[in-house]
């Protein structure tokens, strides 16, 4: 081959690496397939979630807990004791009464510290909060695994924070033989 040939090659080259670069579009809207139905909201003496945080509990903090009440859905008979600000939630809820004291934060604040400013509307793991328990709950920084923010439309006229929450730990399954069945 000729020396020109390999310069159009190289051109031909480079042209094509080109089309390659993307650049970053802003979008109003994204999917992701809804949480997972078998993981539950972990809240803490019912106004922090803590869904990341109780894997760090001690020992002795375990051993300090009050009282824990499960919530499968508004048609159980255990919905009739739950907090009004958590009766909305869905897929689950355990909460956990105990004097641990964990760093939290509003969700206002959140926003704020996002740099977000007019109307927000909040979600959990695809699911909206109602006014009532964005005003009540708050939230642990370890129990928040990502946040997307759905930018506002002519259909919703609200900036949308939506917040994925830390998966429960996996169990590790390097102290039991092969063949250990693990039930939930």
């Amino acid at each position: 081959m000729t020396r020109s040939c390999h310069r159009f090659l190289f051109l031909l080259l480079g042209l094509c690496s080109l089309s390659l670069v993307g650049y970053a579009q802003e979008t109003t809207t994204y999917s992701r397939p809804q949480g997972p139905i078998g993981d539950p909201i972990v809240v803490l003496n019912s106004t922090i979630i803590i869904n990341g945080v109780l894997a760090e509990f001690t020992p002795k903090e375990t051993s300090e807990i009050k009282s824990m009440t499960v919530y499968k859905g508004p048609d159980t008979q255990s919905s009739q004791d739950i907090a009004p600000h958590l009766k909305n939630i869905r897929g689950g809820l355990i909460d956990i009464t105990a004097d641990k004291r964990v760093r939290s934060q509003s969700f206002p604040q959140l926003g704020r510290q996002l740099g977000l400013k007019g109307p927000l509307t909040f979600a959990l793991n695809g699911q909206p909060l109602d006014p009532q328990a964005v005003a009540a709950l708050r939230i642990a920084p370890a129990a928040i695994g990502q946040i997307h923010l759905v930018q506002p439309t002519a259909d919703a006229p609200q900036t949308r924070v939506d917040i994925w929450l830390v998966p429960p730990p996996k169990p590790d399954t390097s102290k039991y033989p092969p063949g250990t069945i693990f039930l939930r």
